[in-house]
């Protein structure tokens, strides 16, 4: 029984760990948008059907934008929670270096459950709000970015929430193992005493 419970709770530990939010910085080169750049990635959800322009969203006319998230280190992404207008679609792309962009899932205009304003969609599959068309196998990236592809040419986003674990990568070289050195050492004198010979 305690294993069972231990098992249970080294379970339930670990999926916290991989769920945990990765930290964004949001920017943009693009202009004439309505709202502040901060309410894409402060942990602010917009009420399901609210209106599509308001002081918890960010909103815009046009295809021609992007918003670009930077996790300031490499995180392996395993879902994101996002706020959008519920009658457009929106494109949701990744990068290692904010040049090359590869895409991570396309929000089709009828996705979601919502008939109007502001639908919250998650790709996390205990969620209420998941989206299964949105599901994605973990990736590893530096940056993330979201833009519309088409609809009523009105378009919002009120969040976009991010949730991974950070990539630890090693620095160090890796040390021989001592048998290894032994034979490195060995064969170094070998080599040693056959040119001594020669020479003699």
């Amino acid at each position: 029984m305690k294993k069972l419970v231990l098992g249970a709770v080294l379970a339930l530990s670990a999926s916290l760990a991989s769920a945990a939010p990765i930290p964004t910085v949001v920017s943009t080169t693009s202009t004439n948008f309505n709202g502040s750049l901060q309410v894409l990635n402060d942990g602010i959800f917009p009420a399901e059907m609210s209106v599509w322009s308001s002081d918890k969203t960010l909103s815009w006319k046009g295809t021609d934008k992007a918003f670009t998230f930077s996790f300031g280190d490499l995180y392996r992404v395993d879902d994101i929670h996002l706020s959008i207008d519920n009658n457009d679609s929106y494109l949701l792309e990744y990068s290692l270096d904010n040049l090359s962009w590869t895409t991570l899932f396309a929000v089709a205009w009828h996705y979601g459950e919502v008939f109007c304003g502001m639908d919250t969609m998650s790709t996390h599959g205990g969620d209420l709000e998941y989206v299964s068309q949105l599901d994605f196998a973990p990736v590893e990236a530096r940056f993330a970015r979201i833009m519309a592809t088409g609809g009523d040419n009105l378009y919002a986003v009120g969040e976009v929430a991010f949730s991974g674990e950070r990539v630890i990568q090693s620095t160090t070289a890796s040390v021989p193992e001592p048998g290894m050195l032994a034979l490195l050492a060995a064969g170094a004198a070998a080599f040693a005493m056959v040119r001594r010979r020669r020479m003699s």
